[in-house]
C-alpha cells in the first residue's frame, strides 16, 4: 500500500493522485495539516529539502518515504516498471519527460498557485478556512461569521508567504501568458505532450492548469483554450474529481456577482522562478517577520482597490 500525504486541493498533489491511478497502484490518502505537517513527522526530513513538503508518499512495500511531486514520480517509475509507465520510451525520451515536468512544476505550477489563491482571496476568501483549517479547534474556524475572519487572516498569511502583492509589479500574469501560448503553439496538433505515448508530462500539464480555470485572465483567453481542453480530457479520463472545492466555491460566488478580472497591459516580463537542481523551484517565503505588518495594508487597502479595478475591467482576453 502506498500512503499519499497531501493537501487535497493542491495541484501538485493531484498530479500524484492521477499518476497513482494511471499506474493502477494500490494507494490511500492521508490528509495533512497545512501548517504543522504533524502526520508526516515520524519520517526524517532529507537534508536537501529543509522541511516537510507535500505531496509525499510512504510505500509500505519498500518502507520508503519520498517527498515532492517529481521525486515521487521518479520513484514510482523506477520501483514499479511493470505497471503502466509514467516515463515511457528510451533513455533519451525519459530524460526529456523528466526535464519537462520539472520545467512545468516551476514555470507553470508556481505562478498557477499564486494566481489561483489570489482569485480565491478576491472572490471568496472564506473558503480558505475550509481548505486550511477544517478540523482545527473542533471546526471552530469554519463556523459562520468566524470563517469570514479566518479567511481574511489566511489571505494575509498566504499573501506574505507567496508575495501575491508583487505579481502585478513583476508582470507575472503576462509572463505566464507568454509561456502558455508558447506551449500551446509547440504541442498544437499533437496527441501527447512528448513522444507518442501518454506520460507524466501530460499529467503535470493537466494538473497545474487546474488553478488557472478560476482565473479569468487565463480561463477566458482564446489562445489557451486548446490547453484547457487537454486539461479537461485528462481529468475526465484519469482524475476522480471534475471540480475541486475552490472551483465549486468560486462558481457559487459568481452566481451573485461578476468574476474579478484584470485590465490588459502591454508588459514584457520573464518568469523569475528557477529549477533547484533536480527539484522544482520554490517561491515560499518566511511569514512571521516584521514585513508581515505590511500585509494588513496590502489586504485591506491595496487589494481592495485592485479588486474594484478588476471588477470594472473589461473582459480579459486578447
Amino acid at each position: 500500500m502506498i500512503n499519499l500525504y497531501e493537501l487535497h486541493w493542491s495541484h501538485y498533489c493531484e498530479k500524484i493522485r492521477i499518476a497513482l491511478d494511471t499506474m493502477q497502484l494500490e494507494w490511500r490518502t492521508v490528509g495533512v495539516d497545512a501548517f504543522s505537517k504533524k502526520q508526516m513527522q515520524r519520517f526524517p526530513v532529507p537534508d536537501h529539502l529543509g522541511g516537510y513538503r507535500v505531496p509525499a508518499i510512504h510505500d509500505d512495500a519498500t518502507n520508503t518515504f519520498v517527498m515532492d511531486s517529481t521525486p515521487v514520480l521518479r520513484y514510482l517509475a523506477d520501483t514499479y516498471p511493470d505497471h503502466p509507465k509514467l516515463l515511457p520510451g528510451d533513455t533519451a525520451n525519459r530524460a526529456l519527460i523528466d526535464e519537462k515536468i520539472l520545467e512545468l512544476d516551476t514555470l507553470l505550477g508556481i505562478p498557477a498557485r499564486r494566481f489561483g489563491y489570489t482569485q480565491v482571496i478576491l472572490e471568496c476568501p472564506d473558503v480558505l478556512a475550509d481548505l486550511f483549517l477544517p478540523h482545527d479547534a473542533n471546526g471552530f474556524y469554519c463556523l459562520p461569521v468566524i470563517r469570514n475572519i479566518t479567511g481574511m487572516i489566511m489571505g494575509m498569511v498566504l499573501s506574505k508567504r507567496f508575495d501575491f502583492h508583487r505579481s502585478e509589479q513583476l508582470g507575472l500574469y503576462e509572463a505566464l501568458e507568454k509561456y502558455l501560448l508558447d506551449i500551446a503553439k509547440e504541442i498544437d496538433g499533437r496527441e501527447f505532450f512528448i513522444g507518442n505515448e501518454f506520460s507524466a508530462a501530460d499529467i503535470t500539464l493537466a494538473s497545474h492548469l487546474r488553478p488557472l480555470t478560476i482565473v479569468t485572465f487565463f480561463a477566458e483567453h482564446p489562445g489557451l483554450q486548446s490547453l484547457f481542453a487537454r486539461h479537461r480530457a485528462v481529468i475526465a479520463q484519469y482524475g476522480k474529481e471534475p471540480e475541486s472545492a475552490y472551483q465549486i466555491a468560486i462558481a457559487k460566488a459568481r452566481l451573485s456577482r461578476a468574476p474579478m478580472r484584470r485590465k490588459l497591459r502591454d508588459f514584457v516580463a520573464k518568469l523569475p522562478f528557477q529549477i533547484d537542481q533536480q527539484l522544482a523551484g520554490n517561491d515560499q517565503k518566511n511569514v512571521w517577520d516584521l514585513k508581515m505588518a505590511l500585509m494588513t495594508f496590502h489586504y485591506f487597502v491595496a487589494l481592495r482597490q485592485n479588486k474594484l479595478r478588476r471588477a470594472s475591467a473589461n473582459l480579459a482576453v486578447r
